[in-house]
């Protein structure tokens, strides 16, 4: 009974053996998968992060954009005191468009070098908008 015993004991070190190489396989494996899954998790979490980053950034283009809008409009206010107008002039033209004069360029006979340095485009707003509110 002894042999026997030592015959089965045996037979469980050679299996044993022949599972190990595929018990370090599969050990492996695991940690291949699951450190690839980490690692796509944190190019998630990045791409996420950049995304936030990206509207971040977008809505403070346009907080600035309204905010040049807005500084024009009490510029021209002030100028010509017709709110009304000045709300169309903020809201269409061009915020790159560098008014030295809103009096020069809305009064009726276009009179002075200002209306005359505008491109085409911004003449043609500028015309609808004095036009718009008479």
């Amino acid at each position: 009974m002894a042999q026997g015993t030592d015959h089965r004991l045996l037979a469980r070190m050679r299996e044993a053996s022949h599972r190990a190489p595929m018990f370090a396989w599969l050990v492996g494996l695991a940690v291949a998968v699951s450190s690839d899954a980490l690692s796509q998790q944190s190019f998630q979490e990045l791409q996420s992060f950049q995304e936030l980053e990206s509207v971040t950034e977008f809505e403070k283009a346009l907080a600035a954009v309204d905010a040049i809008k807005h500084r024009k409009k009490l510029q021209c206010t002030v100028s010509i005191a017709n709110g009304s107008l000045c709300e169309c002039l903020s809201q269409k033209l061009p915020i790159s468009t560098y008014v030295r004069s809103y009096a020069g360029i809305t009064n009726p006979e276009k009179i002075g070098p200002e209306y005359g340095e505008l491109s085409a485009a911004d003449q043609k707003i500028v015309d609808q908008c004095v036009g718009g509110t008479r």
